[in-house]
């Protein structure tokens, strides 16, 4: 694996790795077993059985429906989530080491200080989402050991009685721990590692601008100092084509990056909008200085941040591409020969469509869309608090 990479998201591709959802090398028919075995016995069978006890269960009080709902909500869209890593892990795994060949290390000091901010920025997220992930755990499902009577942190239908013995309390406990567990972790470990993709993307497209504004800066031909110097075509001609290379990979790997996890980005923004939602009305049900009601602000800001990542990056992603056609106007374009100055025209009437990221190919990861996911979250909240 490459070393950017590897910096980046070490922590990310080593929990996929153990889940079976990613292969540092060539996938085995080892690793696809077991992550098809883990995906169907820690989630798809756990989302079934959390579905049949809430539409068959009459005695439920609303907390516990509500938080049974607000379980299912983030499982189904996990469930869709994930079947791009298990069913195309070899062109995931390709979409994301594409950053770590030779071809992007970096030049110059300032290239590697861009390189080096992007890997910060991917290692801090990753590393925050990961222990916040587990203490999010940890207050839901081990508070109920502490309770009289032998409770499970998630009201499963199940062909048995689990409070009937000990061992079957204990072993249903830990199923359920560790299914949740799972869905935790697979369902949004890959949350920061999709976001830091585009980021690196952006960083790219960082070096590329300066690359382009600073064309007469380039280290295969000087300048004197005179404002009267043309810059001759042959100086810079290749060092445009690398740039137009350089142009031509960000743009393969963001349209790649979109076939690649297109569907996961809109399963995630569907889940969490119902998510948010019914951890909100949680919240009227019980007290927030409660454990139960930290257990559902820490979720609220999980499912949030979920969001988040995807919305800004592909916002930052966005205006970067969007600003490359300025930084060719701000660079040395009036010095140059008639043939760059064309070269340079051609780059700028391509840039005018900027690189934008779609959930689905329907929604646009933006900003704008993260907050249009909490009106509509907001909107939901208003309609059921009138329908009770």
């Amino acid at each position: 694996m490459a070393n950017i990479i590897e910096k980046s998201f070490s922590l990310n591709l080593k929990v996929l790795n153990f889940l079976g959802l990613y292969s540092f090398g060539e996938s085995s028919v080892v690793l696809k077993i077991r992550a098809f075995i883990l995906y169907f016995v820690f989630l798809v069978l756990v989302t079934i059985l959390t579905f049949i006890n809430t539409v068959t269960e009459k005695s439920s009080n609303n907390m516990e429906t509500n938080a049974m709902v607000s379980f299912l909500a983030e499982t189904v869209s996990f469930s869709f989530k994930l079947v791009p890593f298990l069913l195309k892990s070899e062109r995931i795994r390709e979409c994301i080491n594409f950053f770590g060949e030779d071809c992007f290390a970096p030049k110059t000091d300032q290239e590697r200080k861009i390189i080096e901010e992007c890997v910060w920025v991917c290692r801090r997220n990753s590393t925050v989402y990961f222990y916040v992930i587990l203490v999010t755990h940890i207050c839901w499902n081990f508070p109920v050991l502490f309770v009289k009577g032998r409770q499970l942190p998630l009201s499963l239908w199940l062909p048995y009685d689990s409070s009937a013995t000990a061992l079957n309390y204990y072993f249903t406990f830990t199923y359920i721990a560790t299914a949740i567990l799972y869905a935790a972790y697979s369902g949004t470990i890959i949350d920061p590692l999709m976001g830091g993709l585009a980021y690196h993307a952006t960083a790219q497209l960082k070096i590329l601008k300066q690359n382009l504004q600073y064309i007469d800066k380039h280290e295969d031909h000087t300048l004197s100092n005179s404002n009267e110097d043309i810059i001759e075509y042959h100086c810079v001609y290749k060092h445009l084509e690398q740039c137009i290379g350089h142009h031509n990979k960000i743009l393969w790997f963001v349209d790649e990056y979109e076939e690649c996890f297109s569907w996961s980005v809109f399963c995630q923004l569907a889940g969490s909008m119902f998510a948010v939602c019914f951890c909100c009305i949680g919240l009227t049900l019980i007290s927030v200085n409660s454990v139960e009601g930290f257990t559902y602000i820490a979720l609220i800001i999980d499912v949030s941040f979920q969001i988040l990542f995807y919305c800004h990056y592909g916002t930052l992603l966005y205006e970067e591409s969007n600003d490359l056609k300025t930084a060719i106007y701000m660079g040395p374009w009036y010095k140059c020969d008639i043939k760059i100055r064309k070269i340079l025209l051609i780059i700028m009437e391509r840039a005018k469509r900027p690189m934008l990221i779609t959930a689905g190919k329907v929604v646009d990861v933006t900003v704008r869309t993260f907050l249009s996911v909490l009106k509509t979250s907001y909107s939901l909240i208003a309609v059921l608090n009138n329908y009770e």
